[in-house]
């Protein structure tokens, strides 16, 4: 990882979502990674360390990931990028009870897509079965997998749009990526490519 280069987790919401922000500390631009709530210590971080929001990411449209999106979007006029068919999330949320201000997406991700953020390549990979739109957000050593694989697990795929061969398939794609990467989950601690090769059962 380039060393301007810093991530922080904030873990936010009743289902502990990690909400990512890397930011680069050379120029000041950040951007956010599954935004699940609103949050005063988000923008209290952003606020002292002088920061320049850009962009949110989405890696699926689960109401637990963009409940915050809308209220960054509006405070920093932030751009929002999320795959087109995790977008009907927006409308018709899972049947949980969570009501989150609905938001427009600025930019629809695909695979192999390449978003150039705050001095970084970000590459697009399309991960379904979790759900139909999730994707995983690839940088040099580091992955942003959603709720694609987690530490010694994987994701749902009981959920709408969720489909077990697809995840199966989108677990392996990941895997195949070359080289050791930390997986940065879209719920509890990180892990690595190579512990989770060795350990994953899904496949």
């Amino acid at each position: 990882m380039n060393n301007n280069i810093k991530i922080t987790t904030f873990v936010l919401g009743l289902m502990r979502t990690n909400t990512y922000l890397v930011e680069n500390q050379s120029d000041k631009t950040c951007f956010l990674i599954d935004p699940a709530t609103q949050s005063d210590n988000i923008v209290e971080y952003i606020s002292q360390q002088g920061l320049n929001l850009k962009a949110i990411l989405i890696t699926h449209g689960h109401f637990d990931h963009i409940g915050g999106a809308h209220f960054f979007k509006e405070k920093y006029g932030a751009q929002i990028y999320m795959h087109k068919m995790d977008i009907d999330f927006i409308d018709n949320p899972l049947e949980f009870g969570r009501k989150f201000p609905k938001f427009e997406v600025d930019i629809t991700v695909e695979e192999g897509d390449i978003i150039q953020l705050c001095g970084q390549k970000i590459k697009v990979m399309h991960t379904p079965g979790h759900s139909l739109g999730g994707v995983c957000y690839v940088m040099e050593d580091v992955v942003f997998c959603g709720d694609t694989v987690f530490k010694n697990g994987y994701g749902r795929y009981d959920l709408r749009g969720g489909d077990v061969v697809a995840l199966q398939d989108s677990i392996k794609r990941i895997f195949d990526l070359q080289g050791d990467k930390t997986l940065l989950c879209g719920h509890g601690p990180s892990t690595s490519l190579v512990y989770e090769r060795a350990c994953s059962s899904m496949i």
